[in-house]
């Protein structure tokens, strides 16, 4: 495997990368540009060069009436100071006179070059009963053939080298000085996660960004440690809640057994009664705890059928008005008939039964309790609501955590375990809806789950 790099070399390394190609994609492009647009241009400007050698020497040969010494010596000059060769020919394609000496063509800058080399472009001319039928213009075939055109390519490829090397020092430089502000708050994070890990959760450091990805993940990791601060203190807050739930009942049965056992008491309905009592708070205490361990080890077995949703909340509802009696509290309804849906019956009694329970034990006497029931579109919307005490705003996003409980107290009456909103969201999300609580302190709660219906 290969060996790794840390992100400060990696960023380093692409800077120059892209730096280097881009220049030479510059470079490979210009050059292009040069030899096809450049070319071009170079090209029209030579025809329009070519028609004024040809307008030179048929003004010449006009103005000498002929091939005369005085004009063949003002051509010589002409093609020697434009860097071209001119030749005149008959109509049998013989050449009547060159500007060349022999088979080389001498330039302005000094060069010599091979007529082999010349590129010649033929014009016709009539000079008026002159055998001399076309004029041949010669020219070095190297669009970029001459000097200054050869000068002029290399200043460019030479401004692209000299580019390279000054984008690899800036690219050195810069990639120092954004790695270092790019990977600070990287690292800020990773000392973060580390702190997490050792179980620091409040002793996180503040990162400094202004890249939204690092900020969202900053805080996001922000959240997960506050969570996981929430949970250990909730966890180590049900150990001892557990214990003084489990000692009461089992100092109860102890006192009591050994009573009878010293024949102080003796056994009678009342007092077997208060033992029975504690054994069944010691019940529910342990299918609460194995409730949990089935949400924790996500065995929820889903027996779905076709429900009357709304004749199982009117019965559920029912069933706590006894119960809500001895409060003086009023249940009411606004149950929508006829909404059907596909679930776990058990399921969905335990739901409503956990919500009203809460609902119940939050709210004082001569309070109310409302469960409605609406169809909205393809889902059910039920709402179980109460004027009771209330939730605490800065509690709602925690009443579905674990061992959760707003009141603190380990009142029988209003305690528990406080797993009992978190099963219920479990079983909810297992039958396919959601559940949300909006709350206000004196004013009440209310639960609202919504599901998929027929």
């Amino acid at each position: 495997m290969s060996e790794r790099q840390g992100l400060r070399e990696e960023l380093r390394n692409n800077f120059i990368l892209i730096a280097v190609l881009s220049i030479v994609i510059v470079a490979v492009i210009s050059n292009l540009s040069i030899n096809i647009f450049f070319s071009k241009y170079l090209r029209e400007a030579r025809e329009r060069d070519d028609e004024k050698v040809l307008g030179y020497v048929q003004k010449v040969y006009g103005d000498y009436e002929g091939l005369t010494p005085d004009a063949i010596m003002s051509m010589v000059h002409y093609a020697f100071s434009e860097s071209v060769t001119i030749v005149l020919k008959d109509e049998a394609g013989g050449v009547v006179w060159s500007s060349n000496s022999g088979d080389m063509m001498h330039c302005l800058d000094g060069t010599v070059v091979e007529e082999s080399t010349l590129n010649f472009r033929s014009y016709p001319v009539d000079f008026m009963g002159s055998d001399i039928a076309s004029v041949e213009v010669g020219r070095i075939k190297s669009i970029v053939g001459s000097v200054e055109d050869k000068r002029f390519i290399g200043a460019i490829n030479l401004a692209f080298g000299l580019a390279v090397i000054l984008s690899v020092l800036i690219a050195l430089v810069t990639s120092s000085r954004v790695a270092g502000r790019f990977l600070k708050p990287i690292y800020s994070i990773r000392e973060n996660i580390g702190l997490i890990d050792k179980g620091k959760y409040k002793a996180l450091v503040p990162v400094d960004t202004n890249t939204h990805e690092l900020y969202e993940m900053s805080k996001s990791i922000e959240e997960l440690s506050l969570r996981l601060y929430q949970q250990e203190a909730l966890r180590k807050r049900m150990t001892t809640d557990m214990a003084h739930e489990l000692r009461t009942p089992l100092a109860t049965l102890q006192s009591h057994i050994e009573a009878f056992m010293d024949g102080v008491w003796k056994t009678d309905m009342e007092k077997l009664s208060i033992v029975h009592g504690e054994v069944l708070h010691l019940t529910k205490l342990i299918k609460a705890l194995s409730d949990l361990a089935i949400i924790e080890n996500d065995e929820i077995k889903i027996n779905k059928k076709t429900i009357d949703l709304s004749k199982l909340m009117k019965e559920i509802g029912e069933r706590f008005e006894p119960l809500a009696a001895g409060k003086n509290i009023a249940i009411k309804y606004e149950i929508e008939d006829g909404i059907i849906m596909d679930g776990d019956m058990d399921h969905l009694e335990r739901i409503f039964i956990n919500v009203l329970s809460n609902s119940y034990k939050y709210t004082n006497e001569e309070g109310e309790i409302f469960l409605g029931l609406k169809k909205e579109g393809q889902r059910a919307r039920a709402v179980i609501r109460d004027n009771g005490i209330g939730i605490p705003e800065g509690d709602l996003r925690l009443v579905f955590e674990r061992f959760y409980r707003s009141d603190i107290s380990r009142s029988r009456g209003t305690g528990g375990t406080g797993i009992g909103l978190t099963i219920t969201k479990t079983l909810v999300e297992a039958n396919g809806g959601n559940i949300t609580i909006e709350s206000q302190v004196g004013q009440g709660t209310s639960v609202i789950c919504e599901f998929s219906v027929n």
